[in-house]
């Protein structure tokens, strides 16, 4: 039986000059840990030269989610490696400037 729930998604792609995550469905409350540990364990083996986290999937996004793409960027700060949000046009992108904070992150 669907409850409606959205799916949630995070897969990593190697690329020649980054690693990319890549977020689908609603990072909420509920999904802010499973990127994290996503984001935890891709720094514990050897740093990525850039990290792109694609969230141009992503149908929702709450006051959680939009805390861990903060430390999702400062976490990347703190190792040395270039951080970068794709984004497509959207509700992501209207909380984004809602909360103030779209000029905190650096974009691809």
């Amino acid at each position: 039986m669907n409850d409606g729930a959205v799916p949630f998604d995070v897969r990593t792609e190697e690329r020649a000059d980054h690693v990319r995550l890549v977020v689908t469905g609603e990072l909420d409350f509920y999904r802010e840990p499973d990127l994290r540990s996503a984001l935890e364990a891709l720094l514990a083996q050897s740093p990525p030269q850039r990290l792109v986290l694609d969230i141009g999937g992503l149908q929702f996004l709450d006051s959680a989610g939009l805390r861990v793409l903060l430390v999702c960027r400062d976490r990347c700060r703190s190792a040395d490696v270039p951080f970068r949000l794709a984004v497509a046009p959207g509700p992501v992108t209207r909380l984004l400037d809602l909360a103030g904070v779209r000029s905190w992150f650096s974009y691809e």
